[in-house]
């Protein structure tokens, strides 16, 4: 009922469901049973306490925000975050304000990338 591609990094906490609310349902209808399956296509992201409804596909490329509720599907290269999930901008334009803050660390082991990132200006880091 789920189909995860190549390349995704999906973070902690992470909750897919493919049915629910059945329970509500089964004084009405003894045996009511709703599933939807869930695709999370190539190079998604999806961040920490994120929860990914019946139904959805994730289209390539895209960054769900850490903690959105995503109860519809994403467009391929999209940034999205919120309850419900809304898209936020595009992965281009993700990168254009991002960009200046890569530091350039993937691929350093822990210990490197502690002494590297403690070397840098607080100019080099992102400021919300």
């Amino acid at each position: 009922m789920v189909t995860i591609g190549n390349h995704v990094q999906i973070t902690r906490c992470v909750s897919i469901h493919t049915h629910g609310g059945g329970n509500a349902i089964r004084k009405v209808i003894p045996d009511f049973d709703v599933f939807g399956k869930v695709t999370i296509e190539d190079w998604c992201y999806i961040g920490a306490y994120s929860q990914i409804m019946p139904g959805v596909t994730i289209g390539e490329g895209s960054l769900v925000a850490a903690g959105s509720i995503v109860t519809k599907s994403v467009p391929p290269h999209s940034v999205v975050g919120g309850n419900p999930a809304k898209i936020l901008c595009t992965i281009d334009d993700y990168i254009a304000r991002n960009e200046k803050f890569n530091v350039h660390s993937k691929g350093m082991s822990s210990a490197e990338k502690k002494k590297y990132l403690l070397s840098l200006d607080d100019s080099r880091f992102v400021k919300k």
